[in-house]
C-alpha cells in the first residue's frame, strides 16, 4: 500500500512540475500546481477506472490457459498430491 502511494505521490510531483513548467515556471504557486495535477490524475484515474469496470475481473483466471489448463489445475499439480 505505501508503494501505491509513493507511485501516486511521484506522479503527482511529475505532473505538477510539468504545468508549472508550462505556465513559465511561476515562484511561489507550488500547491496550486500540486492541486491542479492531482485533480488531472483523479480525472485520468476516474475515466480508467470507468473504462475497465465492465470488463472481466482480474482475479478470475481464463477457463483455460498454460498455467491453468483446461481443468482449472496447475499443470505441476497432480490431483494426489494436493
Amino acid at each position: 500500500m505505501a508503494d501505491e502511494y509513493e507511485l501516486l505521490q511521484q506522479r503527482i510531483r511529475e505532473k505538477a512540475h510539468e504545468l508549472w513548467q508550462a505556465a513559465g515556471s511561476p515562484a511561489g504557486q507550488d500547491q496550486q500546481f500540486w492541486y491542479a495535477a492531482k485533480r488531472e490524475i483523479d480525472k485520468e484515474e476516474s475515466k480508467t477506472d470507468k473504462e475497465v469496470a465492465g470488463s472481466f475481473p482480474a482475479s478470475d483466471p481464463p477457463s483455460s490457459s498454460v498455467v491453468t489448463g483446461a481443468t482449472g489445475e496447475h499443470p505441476s499439480v497432480k490431483q494426489d498430491e494436493q
